[in-house]
């Protein structure tokens, strides 16, 4: 079975409305680990945010709560993970970014990830403040966001992601969440 497994989204926060992919860079070695946190080493303490949540949901099992998560798990037309970040409220006047960073399986110390298939991701937001919980299933999502889901990216490892920057005043002070629920044809 092909899968992905979590390597690393870090958010400086989420709000304008997703249309397109913004930027794909080469992630170099020494930008992607400053040590023990796993946090990308370009960024300085306080200006990203680790997930806060992760729960898996199953269009085969629509009914199956798999509570928390330590890694996300992605299989083609059947498991996506929601990954859900705490916006303080001191980013309420900040620019925020979404960025998903997909190491080469050579960047990842102390985990392993299997990668197969085209590498087309499907990525949708939920409400600022409706974020996944225990009791979250395929059924019983988060409440849908009010801009559409960004359109299909194609990515493979060794490159970081920008998919969304803009205002943090939607999500200061709650919870932001998003996953690949959409599944291709």
């Amino acid at each position: 079975m092909r899968s992905l497994l979590y390597l690393a989204v870090f958010l400086g926060a989420v709000a304008a409305a997703p249309f397109e992919l913004i930027s794909k860079r080469a992630l170099a070695d020494h930008e992607w680990t400053r040590g023990k946190d796993g946090c990308p080493a370009y960024l300085k303490k306080g200006e990203y945010e680790s997930p806060s949540y992760i729960t898996r949901i199953s269009k085969c099992k629509p009914n199956k709560a798999f509570g928390s998560q330590s890694k996300a798990l992605i299989t083609p037309n059947d498991v996506s993970s929601i990954i859900s970040f705490d916006v303080p409220k001191s980013r309420a006047d900040a620019n925020c970014t979404l960025e998903f960073l997909f190491p080469r399986q050579n960047q990842v110390k102390g985990s392993k990830y299997k990668y197969e298939g085209h590498g087309t991701f499907f990525f949708t937001g939920y409400l600022a403040g409706s974020c996944p919980g225990p009791k979250t299933t395929f059924n019983n999502q988060p409440t849908p966001g009010v801009f559409p889901p960004f359109p299909p990216i194609h990515m493979e490892p060794g490159y970081a992601y920008t998919i969304d920057v803009g205002p943090c005043m939607f999500a200061a002070g709650t919870c932001v969440s998003g996953c690949k629920p959409k599944f291709p044809p």
